[in-house]
Formats: structure tokens, C-alpha cells, sequence
């Protein structure tokens, strides 16, 4: 980011510090608003961006020791919440307790922890009603669980690769630069902690076709929306 950018995000700050808790009317607070946005409208500016310097570090955010993982739903949607999500994730060894961690800015570990948490319970609730509704009474049930659960997280991953594939698409430079000081951040924070990862993948097949495509069904269901109000909102997940 240049120093002009820098000095630009500097005023718009100043200008959304005006409120009344700070000692200013209304009136005045409601003036500084009014061309606060008009200037972000005008150059393009994010939330993000007003939010991050240069300076901020970034931060673990991580489950308890000996969290469980029911069938392995968080492990395989690890890897595209955290890409969406604009920040790194893992999964501590057993040694160590276990648990998914993430690093990122402050804003994306904790948008990061709530998305996955939030999906695992949805993928929860569709193994339930799948169990209930249409699997076969002589099925094989852990097959069963594990299909669809295969098949609903690969859908919902690859719809969240999607998004961030087109948040690419459209991001501004600006919003390059940020992702160029993020990476910083990160880099920073796991060679401070001294932080190695090891990716590992994933060999798991679908062993019950019907059940694995019922997951894939499932995962269409997950829809995307933004919550109805709150200046800082982040896009999450929700169900119809």
C-alpha cells in the first residue's frame, strides 16, 4: 500500500471517530459519516482495509484440547473454510490435544472458527434426517454416515472454492495488497511460535454410491447470505 492509500485510510478513520461518545453532535457525527462512505464508495475502500495496518499481527484462534471431530466433518471442510475465510488452518497433532486451529488477522480466525463450527452442525443435522428419512433399515450405517458425509462436505467445499475463486476475480489492487499483508502476518506468527505444517492427503472413497450422492444433495442446501444488519457483517452460512 502506498503512502497516499495509507493517508486516505488515516481520514476516513478520523472521520468515522466522530461520535457522539467521542463528543461530537449528532449533527456533526451524522456529516462525518455521510463522507466517511462517500469516500470509501469513491475509492473503493473495504472494511478489511479500514480495519488492517501494516502493523496488526495475526493471532491463533484454537479448539480445547480433546475436541472431538465426529466423522471427521471439520477435517474435511478445513480446508476450503480457511481459504474463504482468508487465513490458514490445521489440525493439532493428538500429542499435542488435538483440534483445529487458525491463523490469521483477528477478524478471519474467529469468521474462520464460527463458519466450521456452524457447518459441522449442519452436516450433523442432515446425517440425522438422512438416517431417519431415507436410508435403508438394512444398510450398513457407519457406511452410510461416512458416504454422505463425504459427499456433503465435498459439495459444500467446492462451493466455497467457488466463491473465493470469484472474490479473486474481482478483488481491486488494493484488495491484492491485503492479501499480500496477511500472508506477512501469518508467516510472522507461526515463525514466532515456530509453527511446521504437514499436509496430508486424503485417500477416503465414497463404499455407499446412494448415500454419497444424498450428501452431495445436502450440501446444496447450505445457502449463503449476509446477516441483516451490523456495519462490520461478514458473509456466513445459513440453511433455507
Amino acid at each position: 500500500m502506498t503512502t497516499k492509500r495509507d493517508d486516505l485510510l488515516s481520514k476516513i478513520r478520523a472521520l468515522l471517530a466522530k461520535t457522539v461518545e467521542a463528543g461530537c453532535t449528532e449533527e456533526e457525527m451524522m456529516t462525518a459519516l455521510a463522507k466517511a462512505q462517500a469516500m470509501m464508495a469513491a475509492y473503493e475502500v473495504t472494511e478489511d482495509e479500514l480495519s488492517l495496518t501494516k502493523e496488526e499481527k495475526a493471532i491463533l484462534r484454537q479448539e480445547p484440547p480433546g475436541t472431538k471431530d465426529e466423522h471427521l466433518i471439520k477435517w474435511n471442510l478445513l480446508g476450503s473454510v480457511a481459504n474463504f475465510c482468508n487465513c490458514e488452518g490445521w489440525r493439532r497433532n493428538r500429542s499435542n490435544g488435538g483440534g483445529i486451529v487458525f491463523c490469521g488477522l483477528p477478524a478471519e480466525p474467529q469468521h474462520a472458527t464460527w463458519l466450521l463450527d456452524f457447518l459441522a452442525s449442519f452436516v450433523k443435522e442432515e446425517i440425522v434426517k438422512y438416517l431417519m428419512d431415507a436410508a435403508p433399515s438394512n444398510q450398513d450405517r457407519r457406511a452410510a454416515i461416512r458416504s454422505f458425509v463425504l459427499g456433503c462436505t465435498e459439495r459444500i467445499s467446492q462451493r466455497l472454492n467457488e466463491l473465493s475463486k470469484q472474490n479473486e476475480v474481482v478483488a481491486t489492487s488494493n484488495a491484492k495488497a491485503l492479501v499480500v499483508i496477511k500472508d506477512q502476518a501469518i508467516k510472522a506468527k507461526k515463525a514466532e511460535l515456530d509453527i511446521h505444517i504437514h499436509t496430508y492427503g486424503s485417500s477416503s472413497a465414497p463404499s455407499d454410491d446412494s448415500s454419497y450422492r444424498a450428501g452431495r444433495t445436502a450440501g446444496d442446501r447450505a445457502s449463503f447470505g449476509r446477516p441483516v444488519s451490523g456495519r462490520n457483517a461478514t458473509l456466513r452460512l445459513g440453511k433455507h
